[in-house]
């Protein structure tokens, strides 16, 4: 079971998405003593009470550790997203407020190099990066809107704040 490409991970999926189809799983890879079997509702706020009842509820395994929700990872590594390699260490955000809703965080991501064609892609993978950067619990709850754009000449000029650094944003703004 250590190779992700074993059939057994394919019929242990199929069996999980049984009990609430909202829910998918990760595995880490092998390194080290203990893997990581983690359960996601993929940003989903109202499947998180059932993923982590199911973790609360997992048997003890040797070797393996489960996981309620993606933890947060950092910033410190690279995605491919549908054949588009995307660098979080590259990238800066804008925050952007909402005058109906002043409690929102909206965040505005600045891609290098972003062409019009790849917005959506851009837009996708983002979510991903979000995800595993802060952790699934702080993407979902502390950020209600992620656009792209294009990453301007001198950020730093237009407000924007390096990637790597939302997180301290964040609870400073709490």
């Amino acid at each position: 079971m250590s190779n992700a490409d074993d059939p057994f991970w394919d019929v242990a999926f199929r069996e999980f998405q049984k009990v609430d189809e909202r829910h998918w799983v990760e595995v880490s890879d092998p390194c080290g003593a203990e893997r990581e079997f983690i359960v996601t509702a993929y940003g989903r706020v109202e499947a998180f009470g059932v993923v982590e009842r199911l973790v609360e509820r997992a048997p003890a395994v040797d070797g393996w550790v489960f996981v309620a929700l993606k933890p947060a990872m950092g910033f410190t590594f690279t995605t491919m997203y549908e054949g588009k390699l995307f660098e979080p260490a590259q990238m800066w955000f804008l925050p952007l407020e909402s005058a109906s809703h002043p409690q929102d965080l909206g965040l505005r991501i600045g891609i290098p190099g972003l062409e019009l064609a790849d917005k959506e892609k851009a837009h996708n993978a983002v979510l991903v990066i979000l995800d595993t950067a802060l952790g699934e619990l702080a993407a979902a709850v502390d950020v209600q809107y992620v656009e792209v754009s294009e990453l301007p000449m001198e950020p730093e000029s237009h407000g924007y704040i390096e990637l790597p650094e939302p997180a301290e944003y964040m609870a400073w703004r709490k």
